[in-house]
């Protein structure tokens, strides 16, 4: 009798931890934005540096969640399976960071002052589906303020939308590749300007 109940508990608990093992949800798919589109180099010796400080992002960004909606004005809402590799606001700053070097010499900090320092704020960074879900597109906000001597020297706004080949997260992903790269070029060329 001991030896049935025996058997018959070590049969239930090897059936419940089975049914347990296929309950275990897959690790997430981790995304990133890859190598800049261009990266030619720049004389930077004569230039004067520039401060780029970290990326400040919207609450919906301030995770490696990957957004998506349908339309402009529709609900944010996250792909279950997919991350970023890192928060948007960090792999935008790598991107600005790595561009905004070829015009310049670029500091993480700010060495005086007077040092003109980039203040960037990410507004939008999402896959944005048609209406009819039959296309999408990665589209990026930034909104940047160029300051020295604790004054506003300049603002600038950019969004940039670039049509995604397929209507996966990776599609996406590659259009806010473009897009971003697109973005902080945009960037660059509108410091060049101010300073």
């Amino acid at each position: 009798m001991t030896l049935n109940r025996l058997l018959i508990t070590s049969c239930l608990s090897l059936l419940m931890a089975s049914c347990g093992i296929g309950n275990v949800p897959p690790a997430p798919t981790m995304l990133d934005l890859g190598s800049p589109l261009n990266q030619t180099p720049i004389d930077t010796a004569s230039k004067a540096p520039l401060g780029v400080a970290p990326v400040t992002a919207v609450g919906t960004l301030q995770s490696q969640k990957v957004i998506w909606r349908i339309g402009q004005n529709g609900q944010p809402n996250a792909y279950a399976t997919v991350r970023w590799t890192a928060t948007p606001a960090v792999m935008v700053r790598e991107r600005l960071f790595d561009r905004l070097s070829r015009q310049a010499p670029v500091l993480t900090v700010e060495v005086n002052a007077e040092m003109a320092q980039v203040r960037t704020n990410l507004l939008q960074f999402e896959q944005v589906f048609s209406a009819d879900g039959q296309t999408s597109d990665g589209v990026i906000t930034l909104q940047v303020v160029l300051v020295a001597n604790n004054q506003v020297l300049d603002q600038f706004r950019v969004t940039r939308s670039v049509k995604a080949q397929d209507n996966t997260a990776e599609g996406g992903s590659q259009a806010l590749r473009v897009a971003t790269d697109e973005a902080v070029n945009q960037i660059a060329q509108w410091i060049a300007k101010v300073r």
